[in-house]
């Protein structure tokens, strides 16, 4: 019975002097190390803001299409949207303004064509857009934080979009959808930025230049990227 009590005292004070041992190392390394300052400490939240019911305003929007071989469009434009929480978002309004430049392309198809061959001009279908108006829905499924130059924190988050509403030509009105993605960057809890990659599509019809003058449609789209400034109200939910 003795020798198990002198071994169990003997596991006590090896593992006490283990333990005391060490943490007089790490009081040591603390020591040496030095204090940090309040300003260099950075605590990483697991949520910067909400957005439970809070206005998204965004009367600050540009972009335009610059995939476009036979045009160029320049977008202009402002949206609202309504937050019920951090993942769901009604985008109430959309309202782009568009400004149509054809390009020298078919210009210069037809000042090199070789008139041997009798080649008629070809010309452009397409019919210059005004506007879209749209009101749809945005999906935000993953919010993360960005460390850049291991002192500044940009909090991000990628949504999905998805609109409907009409786009108007300089002769008619036509019925459009708008999918596409995007990623928000807070600057502050009460303004942010958004870059959008959106694809307004509709379908166009027009005469073809026929003796019979028959109709034809054909399925536009347009793929635009944009960027937007937006503030958000109130400025910090209670």
């Amino acid at each position: 019975m003795m020798n198990l009590l002198k071994i169990a005292l003997l596991c006590v004070l090896t593992f006490s002097a283990v333990v005391f041992g060490s943490e007089g190392i790490i009081e040591e390394q603390l020591k040496e190390i030095g204090s940090v300052p309040n300003q260099e400490v950075m605590v990483v939240q697991r949520k910067y803001t909400t957005k439970q019911w809070r206005h998204e305003f965004t009367p600050v929007q540009f972009g335009g299409i610059p995939f476009g071989t036979v045009r160029r469009t320049l977008f202009g434009g402002a949206s609202y949207t309504l937050h019920a929480n951090d993942w769901l978002g009604f985008e109430l309004i959309n309202f782009i303004y568009t400004k149509t430049f054809f390009s020298s392309f078919t210009d210069d198809i037809n000042n090199h064509k070789d008139p041997a061959r009798n080649q008629l001009d070809i010309k452009p279908d397409y019919q210059k857009l005004l506007y879209f108006v749209t009101t749809g829905v945005q999906i935000t499924p993953i919010y993360g934080k960005l460390s850049t130059l291991s002192r500044w924190i940009a909090y991000m988050e990628p949504y999905f979009s998805l609109g409907v509403g009409f786009a108007k030509t300089e002769t008619n009105q036509y019925m459009a959808f708008s999918p596409g993605i995007g990623m928000r960057v807070f600057f502050r809890e009460w303004v942010s930025m958004r870059v959008d990659f959106r694809n307004y599509l509709y379908t166009e019809t027009f005469e073809t230049r026929t003796a019979a003058r028959t109709e034809t449609s054909q399925l536009r789209n347009n793929y635009a990227v944009m960027l937007s400034l937006s503030f958000w109200l109130p400025k910090m939910p209670g």
